[in-house]
């Protein structure tokens, strides 16, 4: 028995997405889950993503609405609260996702057709989300009219808050922060293992201190999470996010996953910095647990990583989690996220 098991009254393996209406908050709907307890919301979700980019043909239509958003850990796969969220895929799966992010950024095919603005929005208000952060991905290459185009189906959408991203080693960077600022980025999203670039690399640095004189906060990813391809992990250790939080105290960092496997030392090293937030997007339960007793869910905020996660598997967590404890439940769902919502663009 794991100890979330141990500590906790609920089921937390099931055999499919469906399973999870086993617990008090949810039922199923019209064939889909839903939250049943109209105490759970409202809820912000600070990291969404519309249809990864594809290299070879152009940008995806994420405006288009299909009956199934066909996420990457899809609706039949079991989906465990107990494990870092990639650990629910079997290792076929798990394959299976990384044929579909390598093959169908090739080709423009695949699950990512239906990684769109309508599916994310059906998704979300189906868990009491009321507002997502939207973040591109620059990944190099051909990917930079992706980024433009989701802060473009963003901004004209009620419900979501785009996010800019840009490569740090592109020649152009402060053309494309400038062009980005003026598609309605609210802040700027950087993935070290997929940028292949360390964070703590000069010219990201350049890109932070932009960021800090426009009170625009900076989403990184953060932390190995253990399926990451040709060592790219190590690009994402988590003592290299120190020196940039430490000498861009006016910029305001978020941990996209709170430093996944490394969430403890995320936890132990920069708690209590006020330029410093902790996104649980596929934190298991008992990192989900550890993170709150060390912070006291300052600065926690909610996120699902959608189109790799239904919002239900990370809303389960914080659920079972602040069992009890009401006010912590409404800071992490809710609260934190819209004072952080409502600093951007302040000065820190």
């Amino acid at each position: 028995m794991t100890p979330d098991a141990a500590a906790s009254s609920h089921p937390l393996r099931f055999r499919d997405r469906s399973g999870l209406a086993a617990l008090p908050w949810f039922e199923i709907e019209g064939g889909e889950l839903v939250v049943a307890d109209p105490g759970v919301g409202p809820v912000i979700d600070v990291h969404t993503h519309y249809c990864l980019p594809s290299w070879r043909h152009g940008v995806a239509d994420m405006e288009a609405e299909t009956p199934d958003s066909d996420l990457l850990l899809g609706r039949c796969c079991a989906h465990h609260l107990d494990v870092y969220a990639n650990q629910c895929f079997t290792p076929a799966e798990l394959a299976e996702m990384k044929r579909e992010l390598l093959w169908g950024a090739l080709r423009r095919r695949g699950k990512r057709l239906h990684h769109t603005a309508p599916n994310l929005a059906r998704d979300m208000a189906s868990m009491g989300v009321e507002r997502s952060i939207v973040l591109g991905i620059d990944m190099g290459l051909a990917t930079a009219p992706h980024v433009l185009r989701t802060l473009e189906v963003a901004r004209r959408r009620e419900e979501a808050i785009g996010f800019g991203s840009v490569h740090p080693r592109t020649r152009r960077r402060r053309e494309r922060f400038e062009e980005q600022l003026q598609g309605g980025a609210r802040g700027l999203k950087m993935h070290p293992p997929n940028m292949r670039t360390r964070p703590d690399d000069p010219r990201a640095m350049e890109l932070y201190g932009w960021c800090g004189e426009l009170g625009l906060p900076v989403f990184w990813h953060c932390g190995p999470a253990g399926i990451e391809v040709g060592g790219a992990g190590r690009y994402a250790e988590v003592s290299l996010y120190e020196r940039p939080i430490r000498e861009h105290p006016r910029t305001r960092f978020v941990l996209g996953h709170s430093g996944a496997l490394q969430s403890r030392e995320a936890a132990a090293r920069f708690r209590g910095l006020r330029n410093v937030w902790f996104d649980i997007a596929s934190l298991g339960l008992h990192q989900l647990r550890e993170l709150l007793d060390a912070t006291d869910g300052e600065r926690v905020l909610f996120g699902s990583d959608w189109p790799f996660y239904h919002p239900i598997l990370p809303l389960a967590k914080v659920l079972i989690a602040t069992e009890g404890r009401p006010a912590l439940r409404r800071r992490v769902l809710y609260e934190n996220a819209a004072r952080f919502l409502d600093e951007i663009g302040k000065p820190l």
